[in-house]
C-alpha cells in the first residue's frame, strides 16, 4: 500500500480559517476477506485471492468568526474508492473477477455545519453513499444491489460550567428526513430517531 497528498492552511488568527487536502491511496491485498449473505440468512467470510483497493479522498474545511461571541465552521468531504476483485474465477461461473466489491461503496461524501453562539452549538450533518452491490458478481437484479441514500442529521448542544464540573447537553436528531435506506441486504435501518446525551468532565483537585 502506498499514498500521497497535499495539504494547504491558510488564514488571520481570530477571523477565519481555510485548510484543505487531497490524498491518492493504492492497495493491493493478498486473501481479502468478504463476508456474504447465504441462503440461511447469515452470513459467512469468503477469501478473495487479490483485491485492489485505490481512490482520492478530499477534505476542506472554513471556520469564519461572525462576531466575538459567534462561530460558523464547515466542513466537507469526498471520497473515491473503487475497490476491484482481481483474483482467478473460482469457477466457470465466476463472474466477480474485475467486479466492485460488495457493500463497498464507490462514492461517498459528507458536509457539515456548526454555528457555535457563546456556550451553545448547532450542528448539521449531511452523508451522501453511493449504491453499493450484495453479490460478488455485481448483479443488478432488485436484490443485487442496495440503492444510494443520504442521511441528515442535526444536533443541538449547551455547554454549562460548575465548580466541580463542565456539563453538556446534547439533543440529537438522526435520520431527519426519515430517509428508508439499508446498510446491508434485508436488515432495515431506523427511520428519524432521537438521542439524548449527558457529558461530565469532571475538575480534579490539583
Amino acid at each position: 500500500t502506498y499514498d500521497a497528498g497535499l495539504s494547504f492552511a491558510v488564514g488571520r488568527e481570530g477571523r477565519y480559517s481555510l485548510s484543505g487536502s487531497a490524498t491518492w491511496f493504492d492497495s493491493y491485498v493478498n486473501d481479502w476477506i468478504m463476508w456474504l449473505p447465504t441462503t440461511k440468512g447469515f452470513f459467512s467470510p469468503r477469501n478473495v485471492k487479490d483485491a485492489h483497493a485505490y481512490g482520492v479522498e478530499l477534505q476542506s474545511s472554513r471556520d469564519v468568526a461572525l462576531s466575538p461571541s459567534v462561530q460558523l465552521s464547515l466542513d466537507g468531504t469526498y471520497s473515491w474508492t473503487p475497490s476491484r476483485n482481481e483474483g482467478e474465477p473460482m469457477s466457470p461461473a465466476d463472474k466477480s473477477v474485475g467486479k466492485q466489491l460488495p457493500y463497498v461503496p464507490e462514492h461517498t461524501a459528507t458536509v457539515t455545519g456548526r454555528l457555535t453562539w457563546r456556550t451553545w452549538s448547532l450542528l448539521y450533518k449531511w452523508n451522501y453513499y453511493s449504491e453499493r452491490y450484495t453479490m460478488s458478481s455485481n448483479d443488478l437484479s432488485l436484490s443485487g444491489r442496495l440503492p444510494t441514500y443520504y442521511m441528515n442529521n442535526i444536533t443541538l448542544e449547551k455547554g454549562f460550567s460548575l465548580p466541580w464540573a463542565d456539563l453538556s447537553l446534547k439533543c440529537a436528531i438522526n435520520n431527519l428526513f426519515d430517509e428508508e435506506y439499508l446498510s446491508v441486504l434485508s436488515r432495515p435501518m431506523p427511520g428519524i430517531n432521537y438521542e439524548f446525551f449527558l457529558g461530565i468532565t469532571p475538575k480534579w483537585k490539583r
